[in-house]
């Protein structure tokens, strides 16, 4: 029998490590991201940042169409998001409604394929790159200990996956 979960029970903002972002702006071919979609000060990988306080899921996340949007961004910039693991639907549909709208998002996930969210919201909607090597977040003591993806979304993406070694 497998042990109890406890959704949201565990620390929810630790911060990306700059080594997997600089891996994902070279992947990307970009020299930063415009905004953080769930950041606090402290972790924010982008001038641009929406809090916990700042409720992203009601939020504009394209580019193109958000109000504080710095126009030396330019067109079609790609935002990064690292939502709270503890309810992750809501923060892929998000995603996936706004690059239907014309956004472009990278977001870091744990590779829960077997969940309702992926089936619904990431598996053919999304370019899944699986991460080769486990991530290691800002201020964790140690290795997550599940796989992990960075799912993109497009206004173009019909889905797909491939295997991404990150550390190279």
């Amino acid at each position: 029998m497998a042990p109890p979960q406890k959704p949201g029970s565990s620390k929810q903002d630790y911060g990306t490590p700059r080594e997997l972002l600089e891996a994902l702006k070279n992947r990307l071919h970009i020299k930063r991201f415009w905004c953080d979609l769930a950041a606090t000060k402290e972790n924010a990988v982008a001038l641009q940042y929406y809090t916990e306080q700042d409720d992203a899921l009601q939020q504009c996340w394209n580019s193109e169409e958000c109000e504080f949007f710095i126009p030396k961004f330019g067109v079609g910039e790609w935002g990064f998001c690292n939502p709270p693991f503890a309810h992750l639907a809501p923060w892929v549909q998000k995603a996936w409604q706004e690059a239907e709208l014309g956004a472009f998002i990278a977001m870091l996930l744990p590779a829960s394929v077997g969940s309702n969210w992926w089936r619904d919201w990431v598996h053919d909607k999304a370019h899944v790159l699986l991460l080769n090597g486990r991530v290691q977040f800002v201020g964790a003591d140690g290795l997550y200990p599940k796989d992990t993806v960075i799912a993109l979304y497009t206004p173009h993406s019909h889905g797909g996956y491939e295997i991404y070694d990150w550390r190279v």
